[in-house]
């Protein structure tokens, strides 16, 4: 289980332009014993100044929903099973909230940055071609009492940067399960199943508009 209060902020090198969301992330893994865990997640962010989330993104452990307002749409994408032991195959939920060591190992180049007396920052460079093409450099900051994430800042491969700020990050003792349920669209929103293709699926990392 992992509850966080989060803010990101997204800065275009092009347009010379910030914009700055807050919200929160729940993450919860769930199944029988022995059998291999579902992983599940949902993020809300909404933009400074605005009511309604821009954002949100519900994983059920079998589909990941993510809401686009502008086509008043929730896209369905099927979620591949995890292997046993696995986490999200996807660069923030995954590194940040379930990802073992041995498979960030696998995936990334991780080195020690520095510590002080209250964090950890580890530099991160992404191995597979996938990953290079979501970004070129990123930097996860840890918490050294409990090793929570803090910070998770990356660079994109056009030089645009998002820095991912978890100001409050714990291990509730429990999550209601009805967070992460399959949402039913409001009136006048649909549902739009998405077929797995040849691609990876869709990251959470940052979703791109109208996607």
């Amino acid at each position: 289980l992992l509850s966080a209060v989060i803010t990101r902020v997204d800065t275009d090198k092009v347009f010379k332009a910030t914009t700055k969301l807050s919200g929160y992330a729940l993450y919860m893994k769930s199944g029988a014993a022995g059998a291999v865990p579902l992983n599940k997640a949902r993020l809300e962010l909404t933009p400074d100044g605005k009511k309604e989330a821009s954002e949100k993104i519900i994983s059920t452990g079998t589909f990941l929903y993510l809401y686009v307002p502008s086509r008043t749409a929730i896209h369905q994408h099927p979620i591949e099973k995890p292997k046993e032991g696995g986490a999200l195959d996807d660069n923030f939920l995954g590194l940040v909230f379930g990802m073992k060591a041995k498979d960030a190992l696998d995936r990334y180049e991780l080195t020690l940055h520095k510590e002080d007396a209250h964090y950890v920052y580890v530099n991160v460079l992404p191995k597979r071609p996938a990953d290079k093409a979501e970004f070129k450099q990123a930097r996860l900051v840890l918490n050294r009492t409990n090793y929570l994430p803090r910070q998770l800042w990356f660079e994109a491969p056009n030089g645009n940067e998002t820095l991912w700020d978890l100001p409050r990050a714990e291990v509730p003792k429990s999550i209601d399960p009805r967070y992460f349920d399959a949402p039913r669209p409001d009136p006048g929103w649909k549902l739009v199943p998405v077929a797995r293709g040849p691609a990876a699926p869709p990251r959470v990392i940052r979703p791109a508009a109208g996607k």
